[in-house]
């Protein structure tokens, strides 16, 4: 399906393949929403039939290319298609809601966001993105892209010279574009849309992500024009549940694009809206299936105490996400003792109904031609619950005193059909691999981290030994995000794992909980055959498995903040954990976390205090030198790039270098952007993962070594205010892959997360997860001539790799598991 671009005067934008994440048909024609173009037109007919382009793929007849570049990034690619009257409504991610002429495919109306100087209850505040942005100094034209309005690349350029190593040279300078980019992005993605008129006037409805929903008031969209375009009228808006986790960030990017990652944001939000008479009804990816009155009246949506002060603590623009800026609705928890209560909001007027979650994630949902909201036994909606199946609900008696007796969820589809243990220990729970982030592999078993699905461990073996396609699973984690009681037992989950690692003793999977610290899965009796396919085995945890800053019975004073486990090297019984914004955290797994003076905190090096010592801990490595003897910790480390500590003395750990690699860009230095991911020691050498720079490789004989007397070791790179190199003591690198760079392979999406290696006939192989672009593999055994062996996408976002018997497990997001030979 080739595309082109249609803007006169742009860059060619062509592919034959194209990410089509919704279709929309009235009968005759099919559109199709390409997130990474925009519009396709096509007739209906084609699909059946052998019309087709020269080189074979779907004939198209008419698109319309609506994203924009001003930086690297595109914005406005179609999200989703609504046919309603004679026009298409088009959610078009930042650039807001478009609507198009379905003969033309020209716009005729719209609506941003983002840009409404109406709004103030975001991320952005009250801020007016034409104020905001800079102005030609010879004409005084803000830099605003005249086609959207939006900061166009006259403002990223200026955005990128007059903002440096997060010290801004104007320190009123605003930042309306990179914040866009880095976090705000997922606060104005518009995502889906309904229609509907209201007591004479017709409202879109937009589901706004993390911004909410937002109700917009489209009236006369059947009679505007391309050259009299509609603009929607801000009425209200409902908000969205923030993802949880710590308010504060604890670290600061080291230049203006680095962040924090998008993470929980980009997955959170209101992720779906339809509208029914006088109730909408929308999925909140915490709040599950959410049904708000007065459809009618959006400009009535507010709490009935309005207004509210949210910001609670008084520092302004300190909350990931930031719901400070709320005023309308109450967004403190509805139960202060739990730290993942829904907001209040959710519990009052104008919401009738907040499920939580229905078996998984808020995400897409139908209703059903006629809802009946005060009669039971009727299915009313379907939902997609992310990557917990496919729920049909039954709504009734929203007047009842609590939540859970307003509606049931009268059928379920899991998305696997394998039987897990229950935590009484029967054969009797579904099994959930929707938020697979990690795998890790022995030689007869998969350990499988799914997120709030904790682990789940799967034969890869027939019964001679044999690596097998039959992959079933035989044993589990309680599917659970918080601890369960059974006979008087509680049984804890490795909660929000996003990473597992076997020990050297083969008898553990670690499992890395993101927020939750670092817990012990014992698979002993796993790997000894005591799970099976119809008898899986219940992996249970106790308190004595959990080992964090601050657990139910005892807290380490020198870390009182939270955890953020990404990975862990093994001494002995001394396991190095990559800690988030901690840095390196030692525990000594032989004593027992829930005696405070047990010594299973043994020490940290790099806590958070002014500024992180290692950005966002995202993996390590250890490594003895043999010409000395001493043990060294590598350690990836996120924005920060490059950590490198002598570990030898755990009580006396000693930081050696911090720094990001060197990165040329129109012939000046500077240093590399993104952050580092993982890293892997292959004999004398480290590689580094990174998002956006690709895989770098060092010699750890040039990592080790000490930086001249008098120099910090986290600052080895300075310029001077006017650009010149002051010094750099940076290591140089022995080489470095970006994928991106490879001929053939520029427009590729994708970053390089996590990794593992062969060594087969003396040569070097990674095999990269790489995110959108799945699996990458390098040979990489001249570190200076790197390899595109080989890439092959997958399901979804490919983020780790597991070998085995000479096979390939790659844990693949809300994709599951996918394998390769």
């Amino acid at each position: 399906m080739p595309t082109a671009s249609t803007r006169p005067n742009s860059n060619l934008i062509e592919s034959v393949k194209a990410p089509i994440v919704a279709l929309a048909t009235d009968g005759t024609s099919l559109y199709l929403a390409d997130a990474d173009y925009g519009i396709h037109k096509t007739a209906l007919s084609h699909l059946f039939s052998n019309a087709r382009e020269a080189d074979g793929t779907l004939l198209i007849e008419r698109e319309k290319a609506t994203v924009q570049y001003a930086g690297e990034r595109p914005w406005g690619g179609a999200q989703a298609i609504r046919i309603y009257g004679n026009r298409l409504f088009v959610p078009l991610d930042v650039l807001g809601l478009g609507i198009f002429d379905p003969e033309t495919l020209e716009m005729v109306g719209r609506y941003n966001y983002y840009l409404d100087d109406q709004r103030g209850e975001d991320y952005f505040g009250g801020m007016i993105v034409r104020d905001a942005v800079a102005k030609d100094p010879a004409t005084g034209e803000p830099y605003l892209d005249a086609a959207t309005g939006m900061p166009d690349y006259r403002q990223v350029n200026y955005e990128i010279r007059n903002s440096s190593k997060g010290k801004t040279k104007n320190t009123e300078m605003l930042h309306p574009w990179a914040d866009l980019e880095r976090e705000a992005r997922w606060y104005y993605q518009a995502l889906d849309v309904d229609v509907a008129v209201q007591n004479q006037r017709t409202i879109a409805y937009v589901a706004y992500s993390l911004g909410g929903v937002a109700a917009v008031d489209v009236t006369g969209f059947d009679s505007a024009t391309p050259a009299n375009k509609l603009q929607g009228n801000y009425l209200g808006f409902f908000p969205a549940v923030p993802p949880n986790g710590p308010d504060e960030t604890g670290s600061q990017p080291a230049s203006l694009l680095p962040y924090e990652g998008a993470g929980k944001l980009k997955e959170s939000g209101v992720r779906a809206v339809r509208v029914q008479g006088n109730t909408v009804y929308l999925t909140d990816h915490f709040a599950g299936l959410v049904l708000l009155e007065g459809a009618a009246h959006p400009e009535s949506w507010r709490g009935a105490g309005a207004p509210y002060n949210n910001d609670d603590n008084g520092i302004a623009g300190d909350h990931v996400p930031d719901h400070e800026n709320i005023t309308s609705f109450d967004m403190s928890p509805y139960d202060p003792l739990d730290n993942e209560s829904l907001p209040t909001a959710f519990f009052q007027k104008p919401c009738l109904l907040a499920t939580s979650e229905l078996n998984g994630h808020g995400n897409t949902l139908a209703l059903m031609d006629n809802i009946t909201l005060d009669a039971a036994g009727t299915v009313d909606v379907l939902e997609c619950s992310g990557a917990g199946g496919f729920v049909f609900v039954d709504l009734y008696n929203l007047q009842a005193a609590s939540m859970s007796a307003r509606y049931a969820i009268t059928g379920y589809f899991p998305p696997t059909d394998e039987i897990g243990a229950a935590p009484d220990g029967s054969p009797s729970e579904t099994i959930s691999i929707g938020h697979t982030s990690g795998v890790a592999a022995s030689a007869d078993y998969l350990y499988v981290s799914d997120g709030p699905h904790g682990v789940s461990a799967w034969k890869i073996t027939d019964e001679a030994g044999y690596p097998t396609d039959a992959v079933h699973l035989v044993g589990n984690t309680v599917q659970d995000e918080y601890p369960v009681t059974v006979a008087g037992e509680t049984i804890y989950p490795p909660s929000h794992t996003v990473r597992s690692v076997i020990d050297p003793s083969g008898e553990n999977a670690w499992s890395l909980c993101a927020r939750n610290g670092l817990r012990r899965v014992r698979v002993a009796e796993i790997e000894a055959g005591q799970g099976a396919v119809g008898a899986p085995l219940l992996l249970k945890l106790s308190l004595q498995d959990i080992y964090e800053h601050n657990n139910e019975v005892a807290n380490v004073d020198e870390l009182n903040f939270q955890d953020h486990a990404y990975d862990v090297e093994f001494a002995g019984n001394l396991a190095f954990v990559a800690d988030g914004s901690n840095g390196l955290t030692v525990y000594d797994v032989s004593k027992d976390p829930t005696v405070a003076g047990s010594g299973f905190f043994v020490a940290n090096l790099g806590t958070v205090k002014e500024k992180p010592l290692f950005g966002t801990a995202h993996g390590v490595e250890l490594w003895i030198d043999p010409a000395s003897g001493r043990r060294y910790a590598v350690i990836a480390s996120g924005p920060y790039g490059v950590g490198v500590a002598d570990v030898t003395d755990v009580h006396a750990m000693r930081t050696i270098k911090v720094f990001q690699p060197i990165k040329y860009e129109d012939g000046d230095v500077g240093s590399a952007d993104g952050k580092a991911s993982d890293v892997e020691v292959i004999g004398d050498k480290a590689y580094f993962a990174y998002d956006s720079f690709g895989v770098v490789c060092y010699a750890l004989s040039d990592l080790i070594a000490d930086v001249p007397e008098g120099v910090d070791p986290t600052v080895l790179f300075k310029k001077t205010t006017r650009g010149t190199v002051s010094y750099d003591y940076r290591p140089i690198a022995l080489g470095r892959f970006k994928l991106q760079e490879v001929p053939g392979n520029e427009d590729v999406d994708g970053a390089a997360t996590r990794m593992k290696y062969t060594v087969q006939d003396g040569r070097l192989n990674l095999y990269i997860a790489f995110g959108a672009a799945g699996l990458v593999k390098v040979d990489f055994t001249d570190p200076a001539q790197p390899l595109l062996v080989e890439r092959v996408d997958t399901a979804a976002e490919c983020s780790d790799v597991a070998i085995s018997n000479g096979r390939i497990y790659l844990g693949d997001g809300a994709g599951g598991l996918v394998f390769f030979k």
